[in-house]
């Protein structure tokens, strides 16, 4: 299993998110035998996973000792056990959990009252005993989430349930809700379900309130609601519509219905559409298309820790041209703007200085042809003037940073960058409309102090370059982009090129229902590249890990044939990338690195079409010297060391 969070039941037959309609549970509830339970723990990708759930009431479990000391022995992190809440009561039982490498427990809570908590759960008698159990684990070592079922008998006992919680001693590290899927309700009972408006309002109404009370929120899947049907009662919580898309993409022995609110929606090509039994028990006519700029607009905040996301920022980039490599480094993830295209985890804080000198020296030894530091925001680690003084002591050729360019509108600050030895900057720039860049980055008049440190920098001396990100929003900008950036900027008054880039999936942080087609594209990129063409502004990124495939311009040579010295690889292209057969018959086949895999589970790839040009042989692939295989993880303050 090599996935960041795995579940393994102890028990079948007793889902205690869906005891409210299984009342034979106790007759039903088979435990799963210890060798079939270790064989699961045995399967698990430690390198992978982040938590690992004991589910289905494991403190039943008369082998649960054995497991718990086999995931030890595996190294498994964030050991979490769920249960109702009774056996927590009992004197010795959460210090024994925490004794054998438990950090979490999940109570699923029926409500603050005792008639619904015990008809939720099924279990006459259940309620004293379980609030003592909550109350233990509130005061407890181990971090307590609470989850309650969201269905007609509960939802009014959300609000009381919170305000009770909040006053436990110790508290409650986290609030979740665990939303029944229709499908797995048998028929007759489905009446006490909610709709997937209800569900989104009070979903929405306990965010908020667990963001005032500052405690971590969220569903117990990342299944969710269906975005169509929350009548924007969680816009602002819009990553919830994010992980559902992901969460289905692969769904399996499930139908999907497609209606008529999936007609112009802007995630008809990402989402799977309705699910069918919910169709049917609730109807679609209250659905509604998502436009465009609502669905770009949701941020992709984290709202809980139960779910962290590894973080590679040491990227040794092989090129097929000798002495022309490239290294980068993000030397944090956090950032001043908030673009929902973005692929970095803005919760990562600054990485220790320490740290990223050490890399800074290892890619010297390594090829000290072209350092790049980015982030997040390179530009708000304090040590940043520091990394780029070491890269010219080192004798790189070439120190770049990617930037978004706010805190270089103050010009000492962009001469400080300079007079320690930045001899490059790429700048984001995503629209030349001030309203709308500003409305993309999500920060008031950051369009100005990107263009103003854009100036700075070229009065400086500074290679400046532009990096424009192509999205579903902004593609028919693309002639009025360039024709802005050479006036604004005039090849007289020093350089100036464009990294043009498709929005991409390059990590599980960006929409893919903001990636483009290439084929709509095509007319508004033909008339932006012919302009640099005309007026020498220099263009790249139309090769390699960004990449627009050459085929997707019907191979149009005057693009592409100025970049073949700069086609980058990392380590993993061939992890993210997919190639078509029929690419062997292209001759740009030993140059190009595809498509993206997740462009194609979007879109399919009909749209690679071979072609036959004059082209040099590519070189051969040089072997870096003091190549390192393998990916390196730096620490961030107070952290350890790790490498991937």
């Amino acid at each position: 299993m090599a996935s960041s969070e795995v579940r393994i039941n102890l028990f079948q037959g007793d889902r205690l998110a869906y005891r409210f309609c299984t009342p034979d549970w106790r007759a039903s509830r088979a435990q799963v035998p210890l060798a079939a339970v270790l064989a699961q723990v045995d399967a698990v990708d430690a390198t992978r996973c982040q938590q690992l759930v004991l589910g289905e009431a494991p403190l039943d479990h008369p082998d649960l000792d054995a497991v718990l000391a086999r995931c030890r022995e595996r190294g498994l992190r964030g050991l979490t056990v769920e249960t109702d809440g009774r056996p927590l009561a009992r004197d010795g039982v959460l210090e024994g959990l925490r004794a054998r490498g438990v950090t979490k427990v999940f109570v699923v809570c029926g409500g603050a009252r005792r008639s619904v908590h015990e008809q939720t759960m099924m279990d006459e008698g259940c309620y004293l005993e379980a609030m003592e159990g909550l109350k233990r684990a509130a005061a407890s070592p181990l971090d307590l989430y609470v989850v309650v079922p969201v269905i007609r008998w509960t939802v009014r006992d959300l609000d009381p349930l919170l305000e009770w919680a909040r006053g436990l001693p110790g508290g409650v590290k986290g609030f979740l809700l665990a939303l029944p899927e229709t499908g797995q309700v048998a028929p007759p009972l489905r009446r006490v379900l909610l709709s997937y408006a209800e569900q989104a309002k009070a979903a929405a109404r306990v965010f908020d309130e667990c963001r005032r009370w500052k405690v971590e929120w969220g569903f117990t899947t990342r299944r969710g609601v269906l975005p169509c049907a929350a009548q924007g009662a969680l816009d602002r919580f819009g990553g919830v519509f994010f992980d559902r898309v992901t969460y289905l993409r692969h769904a399996q022995a499930e139908t999907f219905v497609r209606v008529a609110a999936c007609h112009g929606c802007s995630m008809s090509q990402s989402c799977q559409g309705v699910e069918a039994a919910y169709a049917e028990a609730f109807g679609v006519q209250s659905l509604a298309p998502v436009p465009l700029e609502v669905s770009m607009d949701w941020n992709l905040k984290r709202a809980n820790t139960l779910e962290r996301r590894d973080f590679k920022n040491i990227s040794d980039f092989d090129n097929d041209a000798a002495d022309n490599g490239r290294s980068l480094i993000r030397i944090n993830g956090h950032c001043n703007m908030s673009c929902a295209f973005c692929f970095v985890d803005r919760t990562v804080p600054d990485f220790a200085a320490a740290d990223v000198l050490a890399q800074i020296e290892r890619i010297a030894q390594r090829d000290p042809s072209h350092l790049v530091l980015s982030g997040g925001e390179p530009t708000l680690h304090p040590a940043l003037p520091r990394f780029i003084a070491r890269g010219h002591e080192l004798g790189f050729r070439t120190i770049e940073i990617q930037t978004n360019g706010v805190k270089a509108a103050v010009p000492e600050y962009a001469s400080a960058l300079v007079d320690a030895g930045l001899t490059k900057v790429t700048v984001s720039l995503h629209s030349v409309d001030p309203e709308h860049s500003d409305k993309i980055t999500r920060l008031p008049e950051g369009f100005r102090k990107t263009l103003a440190a854009m100036h700075n920098f070229r009065r400086l001396g500074v290679l400046t370059q532009v990096a424009h990100v192509i999205t579903k929003d902004n593609f028919r900008e693309l002639p009025q982009t360039v024709r802005f950036l050479r006036e604004e900027f005039p090849e007289r008054e020093g350089h100036l090129s464009i990294c043009f880039g498709v929005a991409q999936p390059i990590s599980d942080l960006v929409y893919n229902w903001v990636i483009p087609r290439f084929d709509e594209i095509a007319p508004f990129m033909r008339e932006a590249l012919d302009y640099c063409l005309e007026t020498r502004v220099g263009f790249g990124g139309m090769i390699g890990q960004g990449g627009y495939p050459p085929c997707m311009l019907g191979g149009d040579l005057r693009y592409y044939r100025e970049n073949l010295r700069n086609i980058y690889r990392s380590s993993d292209w061939q992890d993210q990338f997919h190639k078509s057969p029929r690419c062997s018959g292209c001759s740009f086949d030993p140059y190009c690195l595809g498509v993206r895999k997740l462009y194609v589970e979007t879109y399919g790839d009909a749209e690679l079409v071979p072609f036959t040009a004059s082209l040099p042989p590519p070189p051969d692939r040089p072997a870096a010297p003091g190549a390192d295989p393998q990916l390196v993880t730096i620490r961030r303050k107070g952290e350890a060391s790790v490498r991937s």
